[in-house]
């Protein structure tokens, strides 16, 4: 076996240990909206978004948490895929009008940009978007913006440092650095 692919191997295993992984096939919709469980364990959840499409991610959280994510993408995708981040929630303000239709009694704010060389964990990306918000606590929305080009994504939450994750989830990473 060749040495790139044991630090490949290594790498992957261990951002499995490190963030227990997940894919999301899909969920272009507030109401088919991605479900994070338990909030309070790191994990990372890949997603793959064509040009102007969303991904949704929902969140039940206790009253004081910090939300604690960051945004990624396979530094092998286009350099136009910046996709932005979305944070939809009661107390949430803004200065932006999403393009997704808000839930009444909630707000949204963007984060956007930032983008940078990442290497780590076993991955060649760009990190962009970092969000660290304590929140009054309910049902949050957590919306991935493609933009105008398409890609591979993963949204990383901080938390406990559990084993676990998915099948699913450990293939995709080698699909997000390659981005394809």
């Amino acid at each position: 076996m060749k040495k790139w692919m044991i630090g490949l191997f290594i790498g992957l295993c261990s951002l499995g240990w490190a963030h227990q992984p997940f894919w999301n096939p899909g969920s272009p919709t507030l109401q088919q909206a991605y479900r994070v469980l338990e909030p309070t364990i790191s994990k990372v959840v890949t997603g793959q978004l064509g040009a102007g499409q969303l991904g949704f991610y929902i969140f039940e959280l206790a009253a004081g948490f910090v939300l604690d994510l960051g945004l990624f993408v396979g530094a092998a995708c286009p350099a136009a895929f910046q996709p932005r981040m979305w944070l939809v929630g009661p107390g949430v303000q803004g200065n932006q009008r999403p393009p997704f239709a808000v839930p009444e009694g909630l707000g949204a704010r963007v984060f956007e940009g930032g983008w940078r060389e990442y290497r780590g964990h076993g991955l060649v990306a760009r990190k962009g978007p970092e969000l660290r918000e304590r929140l009054q606590g309910g049902t949050y929305y957590v919306v991935v913006e493609a933009g105008n080009a398409a890609g591979y994504y993963m949204i990383s939450l901080a938390g406990a440092e559990v084993p676990g994750g998915t099948a699913e989830g450990r293939a995709a990473l080698a699909r997000f650095n390659r981005c394809g």
